[in-house]
């Protein structure tokens, strides 16, 4: 019988530890210690993880064992290839919470344009406020920069706003109802910039003075991933955008003047945590086991 490690707390329902169960002999540690690591280590046939740093799994498995890397990204991982090499086998997760992430900058977009986020931090320290005119979206010309899994559900939920649709891409998408610009352009025209690009060596710092600088007085910039707006020059344009939404600024140093400023709103790296994300995840947690164990390969990483 196949030996499956679950190295830490993941919420599995009665289904899908059921489902799991058929595959193998569980062991299922809410947080493994040094020593359980270890066993696993030796002993597994397919690991399971969350929070633990997989550059201490990785390198010590051998040729036929199984790791499922718990997020979609990986390219930050210093010893992927070295496990890749070794011949073990590496799956991911893939687009497991498009649809929380697409949910979620939309929020960010109508609390930027209706100043919710403001509006109840005033109202719940009991200041008065003057009249501060908010956006309607309707009519608004939006631009999506990276037309992914989540640009694109993204555009979906934007639809329904009667908003005209512009979108940035490497490689034109040619998507119905959306119009494929170049980024200048989309810059220039658009009422609301919305980021949803991967970051990557060419993303890093698409968005700075220059790309600011070209942006509609008034705008409202938006974005889910970090890295790809320059938060130090963004600083000397606070006053020209209406309003700013950024979640995942948690791994960078953000300027007090960000911080500060009551026209930014700023987030952890929360958009995909929703129970129907995490329920997705777990079951591409078994189908990867599952595909494996049947000799197929599904979700493997690719790496250089």
């Amino acid at each position: 019988m196949k030996a499956i490690y679950v190295l830490e707390h993941l919420d599995f329902d009665e289904e899908q530890m059921s489902k799991l169960n058929s595959l193998g002999r569980v062991h299922y540690f809410d947080y493994a210690n040094d020593e359980q690591i270890k066993e696993a280590i030796e002993k597994a046939d397919a690991i399971l993880f969350d929070w633990i740093d997989p550059d201490k799994l990785l390198p010590n498995l051998r040729q036929g064992q199984f790791i499922c890397l718990p997020y979609t990204g990986y390219n930050w991982i210093k010893t992927l290839k070295l496990a890749v090499d070794n011949g073990v086998s590496v799956s991911y997760i893939p687009n497991y919470s498009t649809n929380a992430v697409a949910e979620h900058h939309l929020s960010l977009i109508l609390d930027c344009a209706k100043h919710i986020s403001y509006f109840n931090e005033k109202y719940k320290s009991g200041v008065e406020v003057p009249f501060n005119r908010i956006y309607e979206l309707k009519g608004k010309k939006i631009g999506i920069i990276g037309l992914g899994h989540i640009g694109t559900r993204l555009a979906e939920l934007l639809s329904v706003f009667d908003v005209e649709i512009m979108t940035y891409n490497r490689t034109p998408k040619h998507y119905k109802n959306v119009k494929d610009v170049d980024l200048e352009t989309l810059l220039k025209e658009c009422d609301i910039v919305c980021n949803t690009c991967k970051l990557t060596q060419e993303t890093n710092n698409l968005l700075g003075k220059l790309q600011f600088e070209m942006m509609k007085h008034n705008a409202i910039l938006t974005s889910t991933t970090g890295g790809i707006i320059n938060l130090d020059d963004l600083t000397n344009y606070i006053d020209k955008f209406f309003a700013i939404g950024l979640e995942d600024v948690e791994h960078q140093i953000v300027p007090k003047q960000l911080i500060d400023s009551e026209k930014v709103i700023c987030t952890y790296h929360r958009a995909y945590d929703t129970y129907e994300a995490e329920h997705n995840r777990i079951n591409l947690f078994i189908e990867n086991i599952k595909a494996f164990f049947e000799g197929k390969q599904i979700n493997i990483v690719s790496v250089q």
